[in-house]
């Protein structure tokens, strides 16, 4: 996985550097502070060539309008009190898209109409670390545009956007675990390599008990091991425990599919998408990703994980 952009919050001020964001209202109208780099109301022209009235995920980039200043990119968030968790997350995601050339970013948040409010920049926040995602494990080749380091944000509502954003942010660090193992190829990321991976979770304070064949034929579970018998491959069952309840609270369970390749029925299935098959774990890597998001924002919950782990070969 790439490295990730850092994120921070801070009061609002004009950055002298690097790639500008202004959150656009229903309304159209430019935020107080961008009237310094409204000179001769070229962003205002820009915007009304480009019919730019703010709407919802739309997006307006405007190259070098100030020196100092890389790129300023207009990002419309429609009617703000309109607004659903999904819509900030993919305000989020645009902006990333729009910015990630640029070393460093600054999104300045207040509009003319009222502050965007704090959980609303921590979901903004989220959606452009999520879009940041980038399997490269195995690129031999650095790209040779810049890798966007900082996304800073700028609001009156800074604080309250930091303490949103850290429950947010081990969410989003348990997504990244599941797409990372998801993306892994099935040649590195066997049973008992998925096994490793989510014992690695115990740093984080969750229980992870790894059962290995021995034991898994001492519990007369005949029918996983049956679908592991076809491969050199041992097969594991990895039981993840959260407990971040009440002592005498009764766990919820999760238990995800982890058939690390699946060539069932392969004798009838076209060899077309065949590689795809890798993706049959993406029940138990659903799971660790979740165990890792619940353990990184400390949930208040008993939660139970478990991953039957195989290689279904003929």
């Amino acid at each position: 996985m790439a490295k990730q952009p850092a994120i921070q919050f801070a009061k609002p001020a004009m950055p002298g550097e690097g790639a500008i964001v202004l959150l656009i209202q229903a309304d159209g109208k430019l935020p107080p502070m961008a009237a310094a780099l409204d000179h001769d109301g070229r962003i205002s022209q820009a915007m009304k060539t480009a019919e730019f009235t703010g709407k919802n995920a739309s997006v307006l980039d405007i190259v070098a309008p100030a020196k100092g200043i890389e790129r300023l990119v207009l990002a419309g968030i429609g009617a703000r009190d309109a607004n659903k968790e999904a819509d900030w997350l993919k305000t989020g995601g645009k902006i990333f898209a729009s910015v990630s050339r640029s070393a460093q970013a600054t999104i300045l948040a207040d509009g003319e109409t009222g502050d965007i409010s704090g959980d609303a920049l921590a979901l903004i926040a989220a959606g452009a670390k999520l879009r940041s995602y980038d399997f490269d494990t195995y690129k031999t080749k650095d790209r040779k545009e810049a890798k966007l380091v900082r996304i800073t944000f700028a609001a009156e509502a800074h604080a309250a956007a930091k303490k949103a954003f850290k429950l947010l942010d081990g969410v989003t660090d348990g997504v990244m675990t599941a797409r990372d193992l998801v993306n892994e190829p099935a040649n590195i990321l066997g049973p008992v390599e998925f096994a490793e991976r989510a014992r690695t979770l115990e740093k984080l304070g969750v229980e992870v008990e790894v059962l290995d064949e021995k034991a898994l034929r001492k519990l007369k579970m005949g029918a996983f091991l049956g679908v592991a018998q076809g491969s050199v491959r041992p097969p594991r069952l990895v039981v993840m425990k959260w407990n971040g309840g009440k002592a005498k609270e009764q766990p919820l369970a999760f238990i995800g599919k982890g058939v690390v390749f699946d060539t069932g029925g392969i004798s009838i299935k076209p060899a077309a998408g065949m590689e795809d098959m890798k993706g049959d774990m993406g029940g138990a890597a659903a799971v660790t990703g979740l165990m890792h998001a619940l353990a990184a924002r400390k949930a208040r919950a008993n939660v139970i994980g478990i991953i039957g782990l195989v290689e279904n070969m003929p």
